[in-house]
């Protein structure tokens, strides 16, 4: 099973002219933020934890909020007051998915590989980390935004099935890899919007909160275009499939509904209609049609009436038969009516 991935290039000229050596702002040499330095940490109102640099880099603050074990949501504002250049260095337990939502300004993160990341106004980015060794670069007197959501292993194994997520995560083992870099989905956009509004809510609603990033978390999923979660079957579940189509091929059992099919071999229909596409690549309407259209075909040929072998594969109305036959075979019943010398 692979996941196929949607990668963009992208240079990041347009975000770091010179960062690194000479600051933008006129010659100066920017802010070096060094893991030494201290941030303030402080739990804020309805969970939210508050980390900030000191006040003379300028405003630089990050909040996050634990919303599930391994899913947290993260509103990022930095304006510093010349350019920027922050450490970077995060090692966890295990891969963890990072979406991110440019909502104003731009930034940069340089790993210690080489590998580089772009985060504008207007774009989503999608990666993968385990470890973070790298670098933060942010432009002097230019604020930026951002919305980021962390999702590790536990909840993308939960809703994705743990074969899916493994494969979704498995670039991000080593250091991180970018997946996606897109502009922002209307659909995403406001998902982000609602969010934000619960973050200046005096009485946020949790639910709410948890239920758009959660539609954030599969509006992206959607573009990663991820292959479905198979569900398993046990034997006598594959048992009881087989009999369904046996059932379905037999010549006396033509008039049967789903529901009726379902009903008879101990299935619902869900699972039997899933079990169809998962065993027989079609499904059980299509196959009773398939066998329908294919008796009809016989008795057409041995001289049967139109009518006659339309009530003989369960039609009760010649027409509905007719219209059935030529879309099914491409032809009318009557061009096959009789035998052919």
């Amino acid at each position: 099973m692979l996941i196929r991935i949607q990668t963009h290039a992208f240079h990041m000229q347009s975000v770091q002219p010179d960062w690194g050596c000479t600051g933008a702002q006129g010659g100066h040499m920017p802010y070096r933020v060094s893991l030494e330095i201290p941030r303030r940490q402080e739990t804020r109102r309805h969970g939210w934890v508050r980390q900030q640099l000191p006040d003379e880099f300028g405003e630089c603050l990050t909040d996050s909020l634990w919303i599930g074990p391994d899913f947290s949501l993260l509103q990022t504002r930095y304006q510093p007051r010349k350019d920027l250049v922050e450490d970077s260095v995060k090692q966890r337990e295990q891969p963890v998915l990072a979406i991110t939502l440019g909502l104003s300004g731009e930034s940069a993160y340089r790993s210690r590989c080489g590998k580089e990341l772009c985060f504008r106004r207007g774009y989503t980015t999608v990666s993968t980390f385990r470890c973070i060794q790298g670098e933060r670069h942010y432009r002097g007197h230019c604020g930026v935004e951002q919305l980021r959501l962390l999702i590790g292993a536990e909840t993308l194994d939960y809703y994705l099935g743990s074969e899916t997520a493994r494969k979704l995560l498995l670039g991000g083992k080593g250091g991180v890899e970018q997946l996606a870099h897109h502009p922002t989905t209307g659909v995403s956009q406001a998902h982000a919007n609602a969010l934000l509004r619960e973050t200046q809510n005096e009485s946020p609603d949790k639910l709410q909160t948890h239920i758009h990033a959660l539609n954030l978390l599969a509006e992206q999923l959607r573009h990663l275009q991820l292959p479905k979660r198979m569900p398993r079957y046990c034997q006598r579940d594959i048992e009881k499939l087989d009999a369904a189509r046996s059932i379905l091929e037999s010549p006396t059992d033509q008039r049967l509904t789903v529901s009726e099919l379902a009903a008879a071999v101990g299935l619902n229909e869900c699972k039997l209609r899933e079990g169809f596409r998962h065993r027989f690549n079609t499904s059980p309407h299509r196959l009773l049609l398939e066998v329908k259209m294919k008796k009809a075909w016989q008795l057409l040929e041995t001289g049967c009436q139109v009518a006659e072998a339309a009530y003989s594969v369960g039609y009760e109305h010649p027409g509905n038969f007719s219209a059935a036959f030529s879309r099914f075979f491409g032809c009318a019943p009557k061009s096959v009516f009789g035998p052919k010398c």
